[in-house]
């Protein structure tokens, strides 16, 4: 009889705490036609507000749409002012109640103070990826290329980041070898308006190139920014320094570019970055980059990377031709 009793006062313990921590760490939102969900807030910015629930995908809402938000679990809420205050939050006609802390009573603001909800100040997003070739026949080929990028943004400023590299031997000679790495700083002035100063490095043997460094300032403009893709434009100067087999050259160039990127199906992302140096001194003389990539997902991380690199130099060293194609497949882990 009491082990009967001690099983049942147990399981009916185990049941209630799992009942109390499922209503403890359950958010609340109540829309103005009355619908209420329940799940977990993730975040909130820019007038949208992003939520997930137990039997959906995450769902993304105009914030006009919500008429009450009320959260168990501590959120961290930016203000204006960049001051952040955390803890669980209730919103109710225009205003914020933020609950206190060890160190902090609870506060009340208005909610046109409210920046964002639970969005990091700086965010870091990047990939890697790996690709190998081998011919085995009439033709005894092997190349392996490996790339990865990393951007980490704030709301003032942005880094980017990308290293390239590619090997290739045929016949146990070597046929290919050559890194591209670029490193750029980005402060934002506006939303959409900014300055930057980039390094831009390439070695390649191929092309007598002990070291090519183009390194300047200049200006850009977000000219499009939405959940589904973007596309910015930059103008500058930079000087250009190139170690050469023969000869050393150095000269200033204006510098145009383009970002470009589009989510083409939720599996599918379109991207093309364009650089481009004119020379001030040689009217009709260029170097030209174009990298456009074609990245289709089979899981939450991985993707194949398909792309083409366009390189172009109006004036190349003695025996270089003008153009530079290469095309690959890669296995890409995004991070």
């Amino acid at each position: 009889m009491n082990i009967r009793f001690f099983l049942f006062a147990g399981l009916t313990c185990i049941s209630l705490s799992f009942l109390f921590f499922q209503i403890v760490f359950a958010d609340e939102l109540v829309l103005n036609n009355g619908d209420r969900l329940t799940g977990t807030l993730i975040e909130a910015q820019d007038g949208k507000l992003t939520f997930h629930t137990d039997y959906t995908d995450k769902i993304i809402l105009d914030m006009e749409a919500v008429k009450t938000i009320i959260t168990e679990t501590p959120m961290e809420v930016r203000l204006e002012s960049d001051e952040v205050l955390v803890g669980p939050l209730r919103t109710e006609q225009g205003a914020v109640l933020v609950g206190g802390s060890a160190n902090r009573q609870a506060t009340v603001v208005d909610w046109e103070r409210v920046k964002t909800i639970n969005v990091p100040d700086a965010l870091w997003e990047g990939s890697v990826w790996f690709g190998g070739t081998q011919h085995l026949g009439n033709t005894d080929r092997m190349g392996v290329s490996f790339g990865a990028e990393a951007v980490r943004t704030s709301e003032k400023n942005r880094w980017n980041f990308s290293f390239l590299y590619n090997y290739a031997e045929e016949d146990d000679e070597l046929v290919a070898r050559d890194a591209y790495g670029l490193l750029k700083f980005d402060q934002f002035f506006t939303r959409r308006f900014y300055g930057y100063l980039a390094i831009e490095m390439l070695k390649d043997e191929f092309k007598e190139l002990n070291l090519r460094t183009v390194v300047g300032p200049g200006i850009g403009y977000q000219l499009w920014d939405a959940e589904k893709g973007n596309l910015a434009l930059e103008a500058g100067v930079a000087y250009f320094s190139e170690d050469r087999t023969e000869e050393d050259e150095q000269w200033f160039t204006a510098r145009l570019a383009a970002r470009f990127q589009y989510q083409v199906l939720e599996w599918m992302r379109f991207t093309d970055h364009l650089i481009l140096y004119p020379q001030f001194e040689s009217v009709g003389d260029y170097t030209l980059r174009n990298e456009v990539a074609l990245i289709t997902s089979f899981g939450s991380s991985w993707a194949i990377r398909f792309s083409n690199i366009w390189e172009r130099d109006s004036d190349p060293a003695e025996g270089v031709k003008e153009d530079d194609f290469r095309t690959s497949a890669n296995l890409q882990y995004t991070f």
